[in-house]
This record gives structure tokens, C-alpha cells and sequence, in this order.
């Protein structure tokens, strides 16, 4: 018996190469570009792709990951095979073969979604556990519901050069299963309803000690006050302007933060690697290291490192990675633009331009890779150096990370709903105001609220009186004294201490809250 039923995708995503929409066999390429996956398995066997071929598409998981696919795969009972080849940056090989092993949790947790037809729904989270991450979808989809389910082979380890003897093995061994009888029913892909609130969508900064924990305030802003958007190639997305993390420890990665981001230590190592290499392999039309390194026939890192060696201060070690005379009207653009290294003391700066960004998946990888190429500039400045110099070495410093537009996709909220609550429930801080501190009294003589400000090294810096707590407000506001909304509400409800006990005759004590109490 033969196979009628042709390749017919239930949701559509643009991230795909149709092959034979005859074909039993799907090619997942993971993180890999298609283009490039589509050269090296040509170049392996010629004819591969060619009629009749048992392939019936090679697709990616950016762009709609497992969601996406696990539906499509369900729409398509002939596909009876799936092969992962690529680099495998968050575990999702491992999950999909869990998927379909039936290792899935139920987590009890549900989450409000809207379908195209208007209709709201509770549905529950289910995960699928990998090695060193978790993806979480809606409970729409599940093993059960598939008739057949599809052989997966992982081939994610596979060299270049053993590619051409595998597939020879492949196509000795491979048999279609038999045919299905009826195509099942799409399954919809409704939208998590996210409410968020008013903001100045341009003027969000966030500062944190370290990646990870810049990451979670980052997509709490973005699920709260991200506009909803549009953009001309029909993707809806939440989206901030211009909006700036500062990082003063990236360099600061434990285990668990490797698990937030959805990548192993190793895969982490092997990206910081790419920005600095300006090797571009075949398939692809740019890498950040090769922008970096070798697009403009000038080494630019290194020419930044010999203009931070030199004596004195310097502002020239900025590099452009954008080409005015491609990437303007090009489809595949770089989205970092611009990094700028500051030599302060013995730290090394960085400050990187994004023109563009996803928050759930790009953001926290894109500043690892960042920290490598501040390790790379510290490494090669203090390799310059000469044997006598006794200087302390140049290490890390702040990194300062700025997204012209950074976009929350929807469809990854599940992803990231458990480092928004981490962060929504954490406990309560005050926070270091880098503007200083106060040390807050009473004048009774004179009637005054009194609000001396101190420096951080604790020189004092101004005085402040004012009969009213409104009026010690408008003061404090218009000298910009306090930069921290934390320490504000402190001070705020000390304020309001202060001048009780003024009205009252009474003795105030300033509360001794610490920071991270």
C-alpha cells in the first residue's frame, strides 16, 4: 500500500525547507540554520534531497519551538521518523525524545489562554523534564493523543565526517511504517492572556549584581508593561524601547543559572568561543566573531585591545557590526550593532548596542557571549604587558547591555512565567542607592525635618530641612538625591515617623534596616 497523504502543517512557521510532501521522514535542525544543514548533508550525498527522497522537510526550532512542532508532527501521522542533527543549545533533543517516551509532569499549575475564535480557557502546564532544563507548554498537547508516535534518532553528536557513512546505514535500514488511515484534527495554538500595565515603554534600566538575576526583572517588565505589538512579518510580540540592564558581576554564573537559561555549562563555553572566532563555516551569512574579526578585512577586537594597551585613556575602542551597504535591506542582519570597551582603573567596561532582541531566549545567552569578550580583552591587554609591570591586571568590569527593541514572545510566557514568579516573590530588599545614603532627624527648636546625605564612602554630601514630609519630598526630587525606588519608600515611611514624633513631642530613631533584610 502506498502513502497518499501529503506534508500539511497545522500551524505555520516560516523556519522550514520543504523536501517531499510525499516524505515519512522530518529533518530537525535544532539551533542549526536549515540553509546550512541542507549544504553539508548535500555535500555528503548528492542526491539526498533529490526525487523521490523519504525527507520531507528539515525545520528549526527557532522561532516556535516544541510547541509549535509537536503539533505539526501531530497533523502529520506519516511522519514516522525524526532526525536531530545540529547544535543542540537547550537540551531540546532530549526533550522531545522524553516527550514521546511519556516522561511529561503534570504540574497542577493553570494558566488563562485565548483561542483564535475569542474564547478563554484554563488549561493546565505540563513540563518535559532535559538534562539541564525543563520546557513547559500547555496540556493541549500530549503523547496520548498520538496514534503513532514517530521514531526519534539523535544524530546531535554527529561529525561532519561521519555524517555520509550514517546516512548510507540510514537508508540500508529505513522502511516506512505502514500508512495512516485519517489525518487527525489540528490541534489550535491558543495565546497565554499576559495584562500589562502603563509604563514609559522607553525609559526602562535595570541594575543587578548578575545575569541571571538582570534577566528576571528584565521579563517581569516586559510581562507587565510590554506593549503589544505587531510587527510586518505577522508576529505578535510584547515590546520595550531603548531599554538598558546594567551587570556590575556577569562573570558571576553558578549551576543553577545555567538551568534558567535552558544551557549547559558546555554549550555556554562553546557560544563565548563563537564571538570570538571570525571563522564563518558555510550556510551562514554572519557571526558577531566574524563581524568582529574578519567581515571588514580588519582584525577590530584586536584593534581595540591595541588602542586600550596604549597609555592613558582612550574612547576609540568602539566597533561598528553593522554594513550600511547589506544589512540595511538585508533579511539576515546582525542584531548586535555596536560594543564599546571603557578602560576604568584595572576594570574593563563593556557597553553593547542591540538593535533588536528576544527576551526569553537571546538575552541571557548574548551577555554570556559579551563576558567572554571582556575575558578575551582583559587576557590579551594583560599578555601586553611587560614583565616589570606591576600593576594590578585588568579583569571584568560592568556590563551595560542596551536593547533598542526587546520583544517578549507570548508563546514562550510558559517558559518564563517560573523566573517571572521567582522574582515577584522574592523577599523584600533595600537595595544599595548608588546616590548615597540619609541619615534621617529632628530639629524641634526650629521645627524641621532634617535629612543629611551621605556618599557611599560616608562623606557627607548635602542637608536637607523642610517642615512637612511633602515638602522634604519635593527637595529630595528636585536634587535628584535618591536614584533607588526601594530606598525611596524607606525613606518615604521614615519621613512620616520623623514628623509624627515632631508633632508629638516625641523622640525619633531612625529604623536600622539593612540592605537585604
Amino acid at each position: 500500500m502506498q502513502r497518499t497523504m501529503d506534508l500539511e502543517l497545522a500551524i505555520a512557521v516560516k523556519n522550514i525547507k520543504p523536501v517531499n510532501p510525499k516524505g515519512t521522514v522530518a529533518i530537525c535542525s535544532l539551533w542549526t540554520p536549515i540553509d546550512y544543514l541542507w549544504k553539508i548533508w548535500r555535500q555528503a550525498k548528492p542526491d539526498i534531497f533529490d526525487a523521490p527522497s523519504p525527507f520531507a522537510l528539515i525545520g528549526g526550532l527557532y522561532g516556535g519551538g516544541l510547541n509549535i512542532m509537536l503539533r505539526n508532527l501531530h497533523h502529520n501521522p506519516q511522519i514516522d521518523t525524526i532526525i536531530l542533527f545540529g547544535k543542540d543549545f537547550s537540551g531540546a533533543s532530549h526533550q522531545l525524545s522524553n516527550f514521546f517516551s511519556g516522561k511529561i509532569v503534570r504540574t497542577d499549575q493553570w494558566q488563562d489562554y485565548i483561542f483564535d475564535d475569542g474564547h478563554i480557557e484554563k488549561l493546565e502546564k505540563i513540563t518535559i523534564e532535559g538534562p539541564q532544563s525543563t520546557y513547559s507548554m500547555d496540556s493541549l498537547i500530549y503523547p496520548e493523543i498520538f496514534s503513532k508516535k514517530p521514531q526519534v534518532e539523535n544524530w546531535t553528536g554527529l561529525s561532519h565526517k561521519d555524517l555520509k557513512e550514517r546516512l548510507e546505514t540510514f537508508f540500508d535500514n529505513y522502511k516506512p511504517a505502514s500508512p495512516p488511515l485519517v489525518r487527525p484534527a489540528g490541534i489550535p495554538l491558543p495565546k497565554p492572556i499576559i495584562n500589562t500595565y502603563p509604563s514609559n515603554r522607553f525609559s526602562h534600566v535595570i541594575t543587578a549584581e548578575t545575569i541571571t538575576q538582570a534577566w528576571s526583572e528584565l521579563v517581569f517588565k516586559l510581562s507587565r508593561f510590554g506593549n503589544a505589538v505587531s510587527f510586518r512579518n505577522g508576529k505578535q510580540r510584547l515590546e520595550l524601547n531603548n531599554l538598558k540592564a546594567v551587570v556590575t558581576n556577569p562573570g558571576r554564573m553558578e549551576q543553577t543559572d545555567f538551568a534558567k537559561i535552558n544551557l549547559s555549562s558546555e554549550n555556554l563555553l562553546e557560544y563565548k568561543n563563537e564571538l570570538i572566532d571570525g571563522s564563518l563555516k558555510h550556510g551562514l551569512t554572519y557571526t558577531y566573531g566574524h563581524r568582529l574579526r574578519t567581515h571588514f578585512n580588519e582584525d577590530l577586537l584586536m584593534q581595540a585591545v591595541s588602542d586600550l594597551s596604549s597609555a592613558g585613556d582612550s574612547r576609540h575602542a568602539y566597533i561598528s557590526l553593522w554594513d550600511n551597504n547589506t544589512d540595511i535591506k538585508g533579511h539576515d542582519s546582525p542584531c548586535l550593532v555596536t560594543v564599546f570597551f571603557r578602560k576604568i582603573d584595572d576594570k574593563m567596561h563593556l557597553s553593547a548596542l542591540f538593535r533588536s532582541h528576544n527576551a526569553s531566549r537571546a538575552w541571557p545567552v548574548n551577555c554570556v557571549g559579551l563576558y567572554g569578550l571582556m575575558e578575551f580583552v582583559c587576557r590579551k591587554l594583560n599578555e601586553k604587558r611587560g614583565q616589570h609591570d606591576v600593576s594590578p591586571p585588568f579583569t571584568p568590569g560592568t556590563l551595560t547591555v542596551t536593547s533598542l527593541s526587546i520583544t517578549l514572545d507570548p508563546a514562550d510566557f510558559l517558559q518564563v512565567k517560573p523566573i517571572i514568579e521567582e522574582w515577584t516573590s522574592r523577599p523584600y530588599k533595600l537595595s544599595h542607592d548608588p546616590n548615597g545614603f540619609f541619615k534621617i532627624g529632628v530639629d524641634p527648636q526650629a521645627e524641621e525635618l532634617v535629612a543629611l546625605h551621605y556618599s557611599g564612602d560616608g562623606e557627607l554630601l548635602d542637608e536637607y530641612r523642610a517642615k512637612t514630609p511633602q515638602q522634604m519630598n519635593w527637595l529630595l526630587a528636585k536634587a535628584h538625591a535618591v536614584s533607588d525606588i526601594s530606598h525611596a519608600i524607606y525613606l518615604g515611611g521614615q519621613l512620616e515617623r520623623a514628623w509624627h514624633c515632631l508633632e508629638h513631642g516625641k523622640q525619633y530613631v531612625q529604623d536600622k534596616t539593612k540592605i537585604g533584610d
